[in-house]
């Protein structure tokens, strides 16, 4: 398990490069959660979320909105790492 670390400052989020930590930037219409990989290899990946819902189009997840302690729905595959987050810990 690994905790969910939110970043703020995307600057920040890339330079430390923390596993399981993440960044979200608002697009015009849909967010993106940026995260790097919670097994600690060091690879950043982004996925198309829905704040409270799933968007319809493409590969997307349902993202709880939170960033103290964020869920995502469906499980998240990295093709090395599959997994899910839930209440803030990355779980395999």
């Amino acid at each position: 398990m690994k905790q969910a670390t939110h970043y703020t400052d995307r600057d920040a989020f890339l330079l430390d490069a923390v596993p399981g930590s993440f960044w979200v930037s608002n697009g015009p219409e849909h967010v993106n959660f940026w995260f790097f990989c919670p097994c600690g290899c060091g690879e950043k990946r982004v996925i198309r979320v829905g704040r409270g819902y799933k968007p319809e189009a493409g590969p997307s997840w349902h993202w709880n909105g939170a960033t103290e302690k964020p869920t995502l729905k469906p499980s998240v595959d990295l093709g090395h790492w599959h997994g899910w987050l839930t209440g803030g810990v990355w779980q395999k």
